[in-house]
């Protein structure tokens, strides 16, 4: 590690210097107006030494990446020649954090038709709502039978209401039929009494049969408005009986409409049947709760096992396939991930190519340019020398001449 910090510290103070020969080299070829001076090619040099930094700097990058990328490739690898047991542990725990995953997304996807509101009043009430649901259930049935009763005592009373006018009107008529009996008794006696003034004839026997007649009518009128009587004192009790129950059916019904509406709205529900719906929807999602506890308390221990196993292997990046689990358990998915990088490698390794290629034409474009100047400035060829230190390249030039040389 030292080694490496030391050298990065180099490398980092010999890029400080070349931005200072570039500032001066710069501050010097500003003052040139003349397009035609020769001076002024160096300042395209120095472009083209700072295009073969920024895609020296391109291409570390890419090599890292490059690193990175092979080391997954070895790690895969690695994976794929573990020795039994331990291979067996491996995909025994990513099987069992594939399964709980899955089921901890289905408990996730899993909708109760319950709302928030309705869970937490009857979390409130978990034990009690046995015996609620029963009452409520108790209750509607009350209410139904007293609705029943309500109607059945409704028509008595209209019944009996109706059973007293009907006696009141008779009572009335033969009321009438007395005065009509009376009045045609003494109409007779009167007549009776004119024709023995004026005839002196036995009318004994004419008077005997109107008193008979006059007694029997009165006799049967007597009777039948004790009848009327006593039949319309009965149908008032009656009467007042039907309203009495009606009147404590009704205070019942209301009673009981008022304990059901009130649970209507405290659940949120029509009927008990509903709300013994919203209580299984709630068991339901009390055991998905539980369920999904239990799932993630679980998943938390094979993830720990799976770790343990995967840092005794000696991966690079063993923290990677904790994300991957479904690669360790399905080889056609550690085969497309193994695709997958191997195309990321080679597009890595075009780039790099690709690079190289942009920094030896810059390289040689330099070395174009300065063999058809002979001045430069100082700066520029410490420059030139301080690139090729800091990226690695070389002029192709010398190359060649090496080669003739040899």
């Amino acid at each position: 590690m030292a080694f490496f910090s030391r050298r990065k510290n180099k490398r980092e103070q010999r890029a400080a210097k070349i931005d200072d020969a570039f500032n001066r080299v710069y501050s010097q070829i500003e003052n040139i107006d003349s397009w035609e001076d020769p001076k002024k090619l160096e300042h395209y040099i120095l472009d083209s030494c700072e295009q073969i930094i920024a895609s020296t700097k391109a291409m570390e990058r890419q090599k890292t990446e490059y690193r990175i990328v092979t080391q997954y490739l070895n790690d895969i690898k690695a994976l794929e020649n573990l020795p039994k047991e331990t291979s067996r542990d491996l995909r025994s725990a990513a099987t069992h954090i594939c399964e709980l995953q899955q089921s901890m997304d289905e408990v996730r996807n899993t909708q109760r038709n319950i709302s928030d509101v309705q869970y937490q009043i009857i979390s409130d009430e978990e034990n009690d709502m046995p015996e609620i649901i029963n009452r409520f259930a108790a209750d509607e049935i009350y209410q139904a039978k007293l609705k029943k009763n309500l109607a059945y005592i409704e028509g008595e009373k209209s019944r009996w209401e109706i059973e007293r006018e009907e006696l009141m009107g008779q009572t009335k008529l033969f009321k009438h039929m007395a005065m009509a009996v009376l009045v045609c008794f003494m109409t007779l006696i009167i007549l009776l009494y004119v024709m023995y003034a004026a005839t002196q004839a036995d009318i004994t026997i004419w008077l005997l049969m109107v008193l008979f007649i006059c007694a029997t009518s009165g006799f049967i009128i007597f009777i039948r408005q004790n009848s009327i009587s006593r039949e319309g004192r009965n149908a008032l009790i009656r009467l007042n009986q039907a309203i009495s129950v009606l009147n404590v059916e009704r205070m019942k019904y209301v009673n009981v409409t008022n304990s059901i509406e009130f649970l209507k709205d405290k659940y949120f529900v029509n009927s008990a049947a509903e709300l013994q719906y919203v209580w299984e929807q709630y068991q339901d999602k009390l055991r998905d709760r539980k369920r999904y506890i239990q799932n993630n308390d679980d998943l938390e221990f094979y993830n720990d096992k799976l770790e343990r196993v995967l840092g005794e292997i000696g991966l690079s990046d063993d923290k990677i396939w904790l994300n991957q689990v479904n690669a360790l358990v399905n080889k056609q998915d550690m085969a497309d991930c193994r695709h997958r990088l191997v195309m990321r490698r080679q597009k890595i390794r075009d780039r790099l190519d690709d690079h190289r290629r942009i920094v030896q034409e810059e390289r040689d474009e330099i070395d174009r340019l300065m063999s058809r100047h002979e001045h430069y400035l100082p700066e520029i060829q410490e420059i030139i020398k301080s690139v090729d230190r800091l990226c690695g390249t070389h002029s192709s030039v010398n190359e060649k001449d090496k080669n003739v040389g040899s």
